[in-house]
């Protein structure tokens, strides 16, 4: 189509015009706080001014400082692909090997992480996951401690069949809703986030205590100096974690239950949730499918000391017999897993190894490790003070805290060889960490959850007071496990 002058003249813009347009991009938080990472970065890029850290190291925590501003961020929207491909970029430009700068991408973590969105995927696909919800809820005469007890179990099914949280928060947040709805509750008051939160603590905390249950199991793991990596089986796991993360949950919906539970009845009566599990018909085919193969792959992720198939090869299985019975279609290759996040992963855990090449880690030990190693003498101080210290980081270390383990998990090393405190207690501390939250712009879970309800489950008083629960049902877990760790022998 041909334009005319006056189309042209009317496409050139004054500088009166222009004006409001970079009002509007100054104007923007986000994109305002990418502009103030970028000039961190470029100064220290640029100036180089860490004392003993080569030109490499000052490039590459330059080129990580961008990246997480655009994860933190989120300029227009962008991806995590995005931050992904400046990290990989960055890491190429500046002289590290693909070998290093995707690392990540080779790691039995991802391997597990790919098939388990997937399985995620075909929970939801087949309604498999919402029989089980309402299985559950069914079972109990509707009441608020029943209610909650009713999420702890659909959480700890439900994490045994996927890691994948997206997934369970996926099938749990709309039946949060749709309680919420039935029992005429005002959105956002203290019974529609009491339904609300503890619905979405039980997609994050029961399955963070076996190395399966969350993704954050395979995600540490890669996360574990190569020296460690053997200590990380999935029997370690959960001998270690199991116990902790059992209390956590539990200390947590039990302050919940005190601090935030209605005077008033719930107000539903029993046969609401009788009726929509009737409402979901016979169970189906592809439900009994779905079903056999990932308890079949759960049995085998928790006997692998008797037959030997790592967690990665039985998860792949698992994937390629949903491909052949054609639970997953061709068509759903693309879709069924979320390669942002697969991409997001694969680089987080990447981090470790850039950093050790780019001669970081190296810079950053001989600072961390008198300060740390010096309250490894007690365990409890020690422990304590990590698990704070990471809570802290998440302040400002938005993404879950991953450059900040990457950063710090070389440390396990000495603390392990020096003072004998297993990798997987001190992983306690990281876990926390990554599932913390105490406003919500913390918790990428729980912005997820937040959508999925449509803003209305809690408000972020709400959201405050079930993440000091968190926080008080962490500190408790740690002191009464430190006899359980010492009897088994993984601390002194």
């Amino acid at each position: 189509m041909m334009l005319n002058s006056k189309n042209v003249e009317q496409q050139i813009l004054t500088p009166s015009e222009i004006l409001p347009k970079r009002n509007f991009i100054l104007a923007n938080p986000k994109n305002i706080g990418v502009m103030i990472v970028v000039l961190i970065a470029l100064l220290i890029g640029i100036c180089k001014p860490l004392t003993g850290l080569p030109p490499i190291g000052h490039h590459i925590i330059a080129v990580v400082i961008i990246a997480l501003g655009l994860w933190i961020f989120k300029p227009n929207n962008v991806p995590f692909m995005a931050g992904c491909a400046f990290v990989v970029s960055g890491g190429l430009i500046f002289g590290l090997n693909y070998g290093v700068v995707a690392a990540g991408f080779v790691s039995s973590s991802v391997w597990i992480l790919i098939p388990a969105l997937y399985f995620g995927f075909v929970l939801q696909k087949t309604g498999l996951g919402k029989r089980i919800a309402y299985l559950v809820l069914k079972a109990f005469e509707p009441g608020w401690v029943t209610m909650a007890i009713s999420w702890f179990i659909i959480g700890v099914l439900l994490s045994a069949l996927t890691p994948s949280i997206t997934v369970r928060l996926a099938i749990v947040m709309p039946i949060a809703l749709g309680v919420i709805d039935a029992c005429k509750l005002k959105y956002n008051s203290k019974g529609s986030a009491f339904i609300a939160l503890i619905a979405f603590a039980m997609c994050l905390f029961p399955g963070t205590g076996w190395l399966t249950g969350s993704l954050s199991g395979p995600i540490m793991t890669g996360f574990l100096p190569p020296e460690l990596k053997p200590l990380a089986t999935f029997d370690n796991w959960f001998k270690i974690l199991a116990l902790p993360w059992f209390l956590v949950t539990v200390i947590y919906v039990a302050l919940v239950v005190v601090l935030m539970k209605p005077n008033e009845a719930i107000g539903i009566p029993r046969d609401t949730f009788k009726e929509e599990y009737k409402g979901l018909g016979p169970i189906s085919r592809d439900e009994i499918i779905t079903g056999i193969i990932l308890v079949a792959c759960l049995v085998l992720f928790t006997t692998e000391r008797i037959h030997g198939i790592p967690a990665a090869g039985a998860a792949l299985m698992a994937l390629v017999l949903l491909l052949v019975f054609g639970i997953i279609k061709p068509t759903e290759i693309g879709t069924g897993a979320n390669w942002d996040v697969i991409c997001f992963f694969g680089v987080a855990i990447s981090l470790s190894p850039i950093f050790l090449e780019a001669q970081v880690s190296a810079w950053l030990t001989p600072i961390l490790q008198p300060t740390i190693l010096s309250l490894a003498t007690n365990p409890l101080i020690f422990l304590l003070l990590v698990t704070i210290g990471m809570m802290l980081i998440r302040f400002i270390d938005v993404p879950w805290g991953f450059s900040t383990i990457a950063l710090t998990a070389v440390v396990l090393i000495p603390v392990f060889n020096q003072f004998g405190i297993h990798p997987l207690v001190v992983t306690f501390a990281y876990l926390v960490g990554i599932n913390f939250f105490l406003l919500s712009y913390q918790q990428p879970w729980m912005l997820m959850a937040e959508g999925i309800l449509q803003n209305k489950g809690w408000a972020a008083n709400h959201v405050f007071i079930a993440g000091l629960c968190f926080i008080i049902a962490a500190i408790a877990a740690i002191v009464i496990c430190m006899p359980y760790w010492r009897m088994i022998g993984v601390i002194p």
